[in-house]
């Protein structure tokens, strides 16, 4: 992995769910380095995933980076 050196606290948050995209949001402010680990490097909206199947979304819609 490239993960920077830093002389801040480092967080690492695991999964990149609804409460990982959350934490490093709140997290974002602060005097930390967070690190962000996920399978994936997208979050599906998946409260929406309906609407693209019936073809009222487009799927880059409801899918967004994590980096």
């Amino acid at each position: 992995m490239n993960i920077p050196l830093s002389s801040y606290p480092r967080i690492v948050i695991i999964g990149g769910g609804f409460g990982g995209v959350s934490l490093a949001k709140r997290l974002s402010k602060k005097e930390v380095q967070v690190v962000l680990l996920d399978k994936n490097n997208y979050h599906t909206f998946q409260p929406l995933l309906y609407q693209v199947s019936t073809g009222g979304l487009e799927p880059d819609s409801i899918a967004y980076p994590l980096r």
